[in-house]
């Protein structure tokens, strides 16, 4: 199979996608002439070691923007940041309220879930969804369905991921799908997915966006993980996991 090839200005969306990874300085990729990539260079000023943000970079094109990259055409060098007695002082009488502030931080070295397969079969009587996801190599499979078939079927898509993502974790840690849309940025169209977290008496809302890839569908499912996939750290996993056998 040959390798994808992609116009001048998805390299460049791409290339400002990366940029935007916590701890990446800056991205620039490389095409031959056909468009296909050769290496993407990137700059970071952080600790994480290069393989885990090669990885990083290799899943944010991949759900953001549906490119599939080889993550040994990630080349990853590192500046040094900022050192302590640089950095400018602080203000100690708001230090405590932006402490606050911060109320899911983002777990850098959480697995996150990775999409394998997406199903959308309607009829007259019904909808319904299957997703198939993995992380840390377990496969878990998520199932939706409904009987008000004017419902918009990107409801059904994004719960059934959401029911793939909950099996992995407690009870008490519940995604709730809020809404589902479709928007248009630019020129481009994309998915908007709100999703609510429920945990004990609290509940935090969260927002995930996906491009459109191609496939409606799919990109539904990218857009629920881009919502929930950077809270994952925060959450209790299940200490074991029930298999179906298909």
């Amino acid at each position: 199979m040959s390798d994808p090839r992609y116009p001048p200005e998805i390299i460049e969306r791409a290339e400002a996608l990366v940029s935007r990874i916590q701890g990446v300085s800056s991205c620039r990729i490389s095409t031959d002439e056909l468009g296909v990539i050769t290496e993407i260079h990137v700059v970071a000023a952080c600790q994480k070691p290069a393989k885990l943000l090669a990885r990083d970079v290799e899943s944010c094109l991949t759900a953001m923007l549906g490119m599939n990259v080889d993550h040994r055409k990630i080349g990853v060098v590192f500046i040094d940041a900022a050192k302590p007695d640089e950095a400018p002082p602080e203000d100690h009488e708001h230090v405590a309220d932006a402490d606050k502030a911060v109320e899911f931080p983002v777990e850098e070295f959480a697995s996150r879930f990775e999409f394998q397969s997406v199903n959308l079969f309607i009829s007259q009587e019904s909808i319904q969804a299957e997703v198939e996801l993995v992380r840390d190599k377990l496969e878990v499979l998520g199932n939706a369905e409904t009987a008000n078939v004017n419902l918009s079927p990107l409801r059904v898509v994004a719960e059934a991921t959401l029911r793939a993502v909950g099996q992995l974790f407690e009870e008490s840690n519940r995604f709730c799908l809020d809404d589902v849309q479709e928007v248009v940025v630019g020129r481009d169209s994309a998915v908007v997915v709100k999703v609510d977290l429920m945990r004990s008496r609290d509940v935090k809302s969260l927002v995930g966006c996906s491009l459109f890839s191609g496939n409606i569908n799919q990109t539904v499912v990218f857009a629920t993980l881009d919502a929930v996939n950077r809270v994952l750290g925060k959450l209790v996993s299940r200490k074991s996991l029930e298999y179906r056998i298909k």
